[in-house]
């Protein structure tokens, strides 16, 4: 999974978990993509701070799946569900067709 990515579904699951400052800093750089010196310049603190909290962030974000693995349950749990669709898509029915609704309905609940 791409880095980027991977970090925004962490500040999905865990993001209320960080402080509102980190919160903020956090998804300036990585939902909004600003380099360090524009949110440094936003905030009023120097680069290295902004450096200092992302990594930070980061952390506590890895810890956080680490310790409750939400991310990777979501993850399999998708598989699982498009693994079952396409399994479906194979069969012929009104049996088929109910499992290709129900794996539509958890897939777009995920």
């Amino acid at each position: 999974m791409d880095e980027i990515a991977k970090e925004a579904l962490l500040y999905d699951f865990y993001g209320e978990l960080l402080s509102e400052n980190q919160k903020e800093i956090f998804s300036l750089s990585v939902m909004d993509d600003m380099s360090l010196s524009e949110i440094a310049a936003e905030q009023g603190v120097s680069r290295q701070a902004v450096s200092a909290m992302i990594g930070r962030c980061r952390r506590i974000l890895l810890s956080y799946e680490e310790r409750l693995g939400l991310l990777k349950r979501f993850q399999d749990m998708s598989r699982a569900a498009s693994e079952i669709k396409e399994l479906a898509e194979r069969l012929e029915g009104p049996e088929a067709e109910r499992i290709k609704m129900l794996s539509d309905s958890i897939l777009s609940r995920l």
